[in-house]
């Protein structure tokens, strides 16, 4: 008799059972189950982190030009509201960044679970953000007309 193959059932990464709402992680951050390690997961989190610190750093140092003419649309209240949630990002990314040092697993998975609430709490007014920066594109006035820099 031939011995039957038998199909192996695709396990389940054992980060769910140590990850807290495992599976809104993984399509909140685009994480793909295969060879998923809490590394993994961190450095994934601290990519969306990143991406809302240098879209707050071109509203409160510019370089670009479309940022340069986005910036004027924030009062300076709003850029030092700005500059408040910039710090509590980057509080969350150094905590993310040490646990990634420290390679300690525990220390990590606390680390996934308080930057997930962080970036949940952040992200309306991330949002809030890009709309006004869309909308001064659509707002035309004497100071929004820009002559040649060069």
């Amino acid at each position: 008799m031939a011995k039957e193959k038998q199909v192996e059932k695709p396990k389940k990464n054992d980060l769910h059972g140590k990850i807290k709402n495992f599976d809104v992680l993984k399509n909140e951050y685009d994480l793909s189950e295969e060879n998923l390690t809490v590394g993994m997961v961190l450095h994934k989190m601290s990519e969306t982190m990143e991406f809302y610190l240098k879209l707050i750093q071109q509203i409160l140092q510019p370089e670009e030009f479309h940022a340069i003419y986005e910036c004027v649309a924030f009062s300076d209240k709003e850029k030092a509201e700005l500059f408040d949630l910039y710090k509590k990002i980057i509080i969350a990314q150094r905590e993310m960044l040490k646990a990634e040092i420290m390679n300690d697993e525990k220390t990590s998975l606390s680390a996934i679970q308080s930057a997930h609430l962080e970036i949940k709490s952040v992200k309306p007014k991330i949002l809030g953000i890009v709309d006004k920066m869309q909308e001064s594109w659509k707002v035309h006035t004497k100071s929004s007309t820009m002559q040649y820099f060069g």
